[in-house]
């Protein structure tokens, strides 16, 4: 499942806000294409919300279940991913970013023993910008609400903003999996993500000046 610049066109031209200790420039997305078997099937519904500046992507395709079936030869994984290529422009020149964390929120619902697996990957441009893996069980759930947050490691900075203020492009690829407990009785515990809601993704990026200004060609 992809969808290309066409499908995404009433993102395009959104600006990424940055903080007051940030530089000074308003970053846009330029061109923005997502695949995988957890992307959404169209554009409608697929920015929910803003935080710090920067989109919450709805994932309504994102639902995971894991049946408690009798069948020994069932599956006890339940895994979907979605890959998103970003390209922003009007960034600030002379400046690099990194990805400081990537977010997943929404409804899920953990019988004991089933654990939800949580994983992201990041490049920038073409250099692999670190990545995180975290585990949830029932306990770590508020009631149905799930959020967890990956702190993105180790630290790896763009290239640089050049003058025409194109960002290296940013990829992040989220996977979300239901891992179910293989019981003596031949079932596995159940377990559900998204169910009839959306998950919310959100990353942060991090911006700091060029070790070297760069000078402006005449």
């Amino acid at each position: 499942m992809a969808l290309n610049l066409l499908s995404l066109a009433p993102l395009l031209g959104y600006a990424f806000a940055l903080p007051q200790s940030q530089p000074s420039a308003s970053p846009n997305i330029q061109n923005l294409a997502m695949w995988g078997t957890g992307c959404p099937l169209g554009a409608a519904g697929l920015m929910s919300g803003v935080r710090n500046g920067t989109p919450i992507f709805s994932f309504s395709e994102w639902g995971l279940v894991l049946p408690n079936v009798d069948d020994p030869e069932s599956e006890t994984t339940a895994s979907k991913f979605c890959t998103e290529e970003i390209t922003l422009n009007n960034g600030p020149v002379g400046f690099q970013l990194r990805i400081e964390t990537v977010t997943v929120g929404g409804w899920a619902e953990l019988e004991e023993g089933t654990k939800l697996v949580v994983e992201a990957e990041t490049k920038l441009g073409d250099v692999v910008a670190g990545g995180q893996t975290t585990r949830v069980t029932s306990g770590d759930l508020k009631g149905n609400d799930l959020e967890v947050s990956l702190d993105i490691l180790p630290f790896v900075y763009s290239a640089c903003v050049d003058e025409s203020g194109t960002v290296p492009k940013i990829v992040i690829k989220t996977t979300v999996s239901l891992v179910g407990e293989k019981r003596a009785d031949g079932t596995v515990s159940k377990g559900v993500v998204g169910g009839a809601k959306a998950l919310g993704v959100h990353f942060s990026p991090v911006w700091r000046p060029c070790a070297r200004p760069m000078a402006k060609t005449i």
